[in-house]
């Protein structure tokens, strides 16, 4: 089989599978959005506050 052949082949298979694809609504993509944007807000707040108190207990044995 040549390379141009299969090539055609895979890209024959990559535009099936494409169709089979089902994408998210509009209304699912802002959900998982926010709740990415929240725990990422989240997470961020807990290692600062992490992050400052460690910082406070070294600066106090230093």
């Amino acid at each position: 089989m040549s390379h141009i052949t299969s090539t055609m082949s895979f890209i024959k298979e990559v535009q099936i599978q494409a169709r089979k694809v089902t994408w998210p609504s509009l209304k699912e993509t802002v959900q998982t959005t926010v709740m990415v944007i929240a725990m990422v807000t989240v997470l961020s707040l807990f290692l600062w506050g992490a992050d400052s108190v460690l910082s406070w207990l070294v600066k106090q044995v230093i």
